[in-house]
C-alpha cells in the first residue's frame, strides 16, 4: 500500500548571516518568494528560489509549536527533504521571553497605527514590517496582557 507523498517531515534550517535560527523537522513550510508565497511539503521537487519581505510558517514540528518568521529577502533551496533558509534578516518571537515579545508587539502596532514620531532611529522600522510582525503574532497567538485581561474580564 502506497503512502500519500506529501505525509512525513522534511528538515528545515534557517540561517542569517549572524546565527542560525532554527534547524528542525517539520510537516509544511509557506515562505515569502518573489513571486508571492508558496508551500513546501514532504518529497517537494528539487528548487532554487529568491525570497522577498514576508512570514516563514514553520507548521507541524514535533514536539513543540509552530515557529514563524519576518524575513527580509533571502534564499531558499530544496532537495531531498532538506530546505535551507538564507535569509538577509529575520525577526521573530522565538527565545524571546514574555516582556520582550511584548514589547516587540506593541511597538509594532504603534508604529502600523502610525505613531512612529516618538520612536528614536534605532528602534525604527517601516510600517510594512511592523504590519508583517503584527500579523506573525496574530498566526502565532500571541496577544498583549492586556488583550488577555480584556478576553477574561469579558467571558
Amino acid at each position: 500500500m502506497m503512502v500519500g507523498l506529501s505525509l512525513g517531515k522534511f528538515r528545515v534550517v534557517l540561517l542569517t548571516p549572524k546565527a542560525s535560527l532554527l534547524d528542525c523537522r517539520a510537516g509544511s513550510l509557506v515562505l515569502p518568494g518573489n513571486d508571492g508565497y508558496f508551500g513546501v511539503l514532504r518529497n517537494h521537487c528539487p528548487m532554487l528560489g529568491t525570497l522577498s519581505r514576508g512570514i516563514m510558517q514553520v507548521r507541524e514540528i514535533p514536539g513543540r509549536s509552530d515557529a514563524f518568521f519576518v524575513v527580509e529577502g533571502g534564499f531558499v533551496r530544496v532537495a531531498e527533504n532538506h530546505v535551507t533558509v538564507l535569509a538577509y534578516e529575520v525577526t521573530t518571537f522565538e527565545e524571546k521571553d514574555e516582556k520582550a515579545t511584548e514589547k516587540m508587539l506593541y511597538h509594532a502596532r504603534s508604529v502600523a497605527a502610525g505613531q512612529a514620531y516618538i520612536r528614536s532611529q534605532q528602534d525604527a522600522i517601516d510600517v510594512d514590517k511592523a504590519r508583517l510582525i503584527v500579523h506573525m503574532a496574530e498566526l502565532a497567538g500571541i496577544q498583549l496582557a492586556v488583550e488577555k485581561d480584556e478576553q477574561f474580564l469579558g467571558s
